[in-house]
């Protein structure tokens, strides 16, 4: 699969993710299909507030969602590239959502299993799917390069990713070593998806 062939919404969720400084991306549809709200990692460069570790894509995403023109929560769907964190599960449970479509599970810090275990989230409902084995491993590709770049092979997120995403993790660490994405300039989310595609096909 290309990136010209994968649904309008997993495009629109790859290019935001290439667009934040770690690969993650996240938007809200509503029943027809329709963008609603998006949001990117902006972890460490944001300037929206002072605390910018907690600016996360599935946060930005459900912070810019206008309810008051927007206002059926519950008949929406918000899609993320990767499993969302504590903060964003239970920031996605407050916000009256309930359909989430996740690209990769997370092994480091998902916490999707939240919404089953905590008995107050039970009550919400909060359906979560995740796609299949290609976009998974494109993500933890892309995710795992920048993990490798910023701390190295010793990385415990890296490390973590290879247990769970072997595939995805060896094409990471293939990006890395290579410096495929060394100069980012000319490489557009579609250039940077069909790259790691390439990779795990080979």
């Amino acid at each position: 699969m290309t990136f010209s062939e994968l649904d309008k919404t997993w495009k629109k969720v790859f290019e935001l993710a290439w667009e934040g400084n770690l690969p993650i991306g996240a938007v809200i549809v509503d029943q027809d299909g329709n963008f609603l709200s998006c949001g990117r990692n902006r972890y460490i460069v944001s300037k929206r507030f002072p605390n910018c570790k907690v600016d996360h894509a599935e946060t930005e995403c459900i912070q810019e969602l206008d309810i008051e023109k927007y206002p059926d929560l519950k008949n929406y769907t918000l899609y993320t590239s990767m499993e969302p964190c504590p903060m964003c599960i239970g920031t996605i449970i407050m916000s009256n959502l309930r359909k989430v479509k996740v690209a990769a599970h997370d092994a480091w810090a998902g916490a999707a299993d939240i919404c089953i275990q905590n008995s107050y989230a039970q009550k919400k409902r909060v359906e979560v799917e995740f796609a299949d084995d290609l976009l998974a491993n494109v993500q933890i590709a892309l995710q795992g390069s920048v993990e490798l770049r910023n701390n190295g092979t010793r990385s415990e997120v890296y490390k973590s990713f290879m247990e769970m995403y072997p595939l995805g993790a060896s094409a990471a660490f293939k990006l890395f070593s290579d410096k495929l994405f060394a100069d980012l300039t000319d490489i557009t989310a579609e250039k940077a998806f069909d790259c790691v595609v390439g990779i795990l096909e080979a």
